[in-house]
């Protein structure tokens, strides 16, 4: 059986801290979904910017492979990007924002080295292949702040659902059993006045009647 909903006063004293806290709470995850969704909106701004230069990068960087085919031959090129050296230098970090794990990555911007035979070659070759470099890194950073907005918009979510829970499920609960027991509480004390009352009544009847008899007895003795 379940004693904290018994109607004592000890449990309505309970149960309105409990929905003081609750109420408390609900207001902080407010504040937490509106400063996530602040992060988030920020993130999607850059975003946007970010693809908008990539768009641009990837433009310049085939323009440059077009010239360089042109220069050296699809062959001879193919040939140069398999003497490129592979880069996988990319670790990534977190950071917390409103307790929210967020990956940030580091790459390192070495300038590149470019490791091939002079041999055949012309400067849009090289420009080119720097082109996609500086591309690869654009997109490193937009997978990074791709990844940030999901798991902001996970976190957001989540906020909401116990938001809604505590707002619309648990409070109301509470409220309505606090309802309840004052209620209760409430007739208990009528009930206790009116029984007061009476027993004042009786009581003040008794001393009258008390009284009355004396009385009687005092003139009787008086004749």
């Amino acid at each position: 059986m379940d004693t904290s909903t018994l109607p004592t006063k000890n449990n309505l004293i309970r149960l309105q801290g409990k929905i003081k806290l609750s109420k408390q709470g609900q207001e902080l995850l407010e504040k937490k979904k509106f400063i996530l969704t602040i992060e988030k909106n920020k993130y999607q701004n850059k975003k946007q910017d970010l693809e908008n230069q990539i768009q641009e990068l990837f433009k310049d960087a085939y323009l440059k492979l077009e010239k360089a085919i042109i220069d050296i031959g699809i062959d001879d090129l193919t040939e140069i990007s398999e003497h490129i050296e592979y880069d996988d230098s990319v670790n990534i970090k977190y950071k917390s924002i409103m307790g929210v794990e967020i990956p940030s990555v580091i790459s390192d911007k070495e300038d590149m080295k470019l490791e091939y035979g002079l041999y055949n070659t012309t400067i849009s070759v090289d420009e080119a292949i720097l082109a996609f470099n500086n591309v690869k890194y654009k997109l490193i950073e937009l997978a990074e702040i791709e990844n940030i907005i999901l798991r902001l918009d996970q976190s957001i979510d989540k906020v909401q659902k116990r938001s809604n829970a505590l707002k619309d499920i648990i409070i109301p609960k509470d409220e309505k059993i606090e309802a309840e027991i004052k209620g209760i509480l409430e007739e208990r004390e009528r009930e206790e006045f009116s029984r007061l009352k009476v027993v004042k009544g009786n009581k003040s009847e008794t001393k009258i009647n008390h009284n009355i008899a004396i009385n009687q007895k005092n003139v009787r003795k008086k004749y």
